[in-house]
């Protein structure tokens, strides 16, 4: 994707944005909705045009194709699978409109069913599927074909947490044993850091910053990145000697909570919430040095400090990360 832009109207979509993705790469577009994600997988897809800038494909500009002149398929959050047809005949579908022989396309769709782990599921109807088994189905569809890139449209949004996060998981081993592209686009930083070799987040049409899950959680460049992705704690002003547009990003597992009377060094705080998500423990404190609330997170579901108790907040000095100061 080179130099990406789309406009509806007066409103701006894309601004200008490119990405190279490898051969065999797991790339995830994350972002807030209304940031451009979908409109960009679209345009690879060939179903929007963009204003300007060019989409390559294995070094061939494919621009201006139509969708089924390109080597690309999509997989929907809804699926789209034809309720008519048993699994079979739904992941057989491209080809027999291609006109492969019988015995091919029986031999391609054994193989695919193989692949998502659906052997025996040939003569089910999708109504009797569940969300997951109708997402390999969907997923086995796309893939016969073989394209150089498969493109994904939070294909897991539907499911339940429990199954989104097993799926996570199958949806990794499918595009490794592949060896396919996979752009897949979410918004849920935890699918991303889970599957992804690159994130790309974006922000307001652009790509705010591109790495690995590693370089985007434990070095964000932008105070945007650091709370989009982890929720990190963002430390401004010049009680941290830092720099007109300068701030601190600091990791809620990083920050440490301890009674005031210890007499550590550290920042003097109050406790205002102690509560317990997503399989830890959220201690949020108020610092008095400027009334800036941070949240330490830790696993388990108690702590001996209490609501309205006085701490120290401190970190080790490793732990923080310079970022530009550009949240809103």
């Amino acid at each position: 994707m080179d130099n990406i832009k789309k406009s509806f109207g007066k409103s701006s979509v894309l601004n200008g944005i490119s990405l190279d993705a490898q051969a065999g790469e797991f790339v995830t577009l994350l972002g807030a909705s209304g940031c451009g994600k979908t409109t960009l997988l679209r345009i690879i897809a060939g179903l929007e045009n963009p204003d300007s800038g060019n989409v390559f494909l294995d070094g061939r500009e494919v621009t201006n194709l139509e969708p089924n002149k390109r080597d690309v398929n999509t997989v929907f959050q809804n699926y789209a699978l034809f309720p008519h047809m048993n699994v079979e005949n739904n992941i057989g579908y491209s080809l027999r409109l291609k006109g492969y022989p019988k015995v091919e396309i029986k031999k391609r769709v054994s193989e695919m069913l193989s692949l998502v782990q659906l052997e025996g599921f040939n003569n089910r109807t999708p109504s009797v599927l569940s969300g997951g088994q109708r997402q390999r189905v969907a997923i086995a569809r796309a893939v016969i074909n073989r394209p150089r890139a498969l493109l994904l449209d939070e294909p897991l949004g539907a499911l339940d947490l429990q199954l989104r996060r097993q799926m996570q998981i199958e949806l990794k081993r499918i595009q490794t044993q592949l060896g396919i592209t996979f752009i897949y686009i979410t918004h849920d930083q935890e699918e991303a850091l889970n599957m992804s070799d690159r994130i790309a987040v974006m922000r307001g049409g652009l790509f705010e910053q591109i790495g690995t899950a590693s370089e985007i959680y434990d070095a964000p460049q932008t105070s945007y990145v650091a709370k989009f992705v982890g929720n990190a704690n963002i430390l401004r002003g010049k009680e941290f000697r830092l720099l007109s547009g300068e701030a601190y990003a600091v990791r809620g597992e990083h920050i440490e909570l301890t009674p005031a009377e210890d007499g550590r060094d550290g920042f003097k705080a109050v406790v205002t919430d102690k509560r317990f998500a997503g399989g830890q423990l959220r201690l949020s404190a108020k610092l008095d040095v400027n009334g800036a609330e941070v949240v330490a997170s830790r696993q388990g579901i108690d702590s001996p400090l209490k609501t309205g108790q006085r701490v120290l907040v401190s970190w080790k000095k490793e732990h923080e990360v310079l970022v530009a100061d550009n949240e809103e």
